[in-house]
């Protein structure tokens, strides 16, 4: 995928429909993928506000906090998501996993 390309649409979409968590997620990865991890982040965190159960925004949130190294925010999110799907082993081993790494 080229997403540079993408991005001028991405953005587009994501502005014209704000309430459309997909679309700001998409646009975040797109941007984090070019390197602009600070405007991904800061787009996620502004789309998980309002839709604070979206399971893609927080899982996006996670992957670029823990890919970033910061192990707390990635941590705060893994937990949310835990508390969404108590039962998903899954994210209780991430949550496990990011403790761990903070705790170094």
């Amino acid at each position: 995928h080229n997403y540079a390309d993408a991005i001028p649409e991405l953005r587009q979409a994501s502005e014209l429909a704000p309430g459309n968590a997909r679309y700001a997620y998409v646009y975040a990865i797109a941007l984090n993928s070019i390197g602009a991890g600070a405007s991904a982040i800061e787009l996620l965190e502004n789309t998980h506000k309002r839709h604070p159960t979206d399971r893609d925004t927080l899982l996006a949130l996670v992957s670029i906090a823990r890919d970033t190294g910061d192990y707390a925010s990635a941590l705060t999110h893994a937990r949310e998501l835990v508390a969404l799907s108590p039962t998903d082993m899954q994210l209780r081993m991430l949550v496990l996993d990011l403790e761990k790494r903070q705790a170094h």
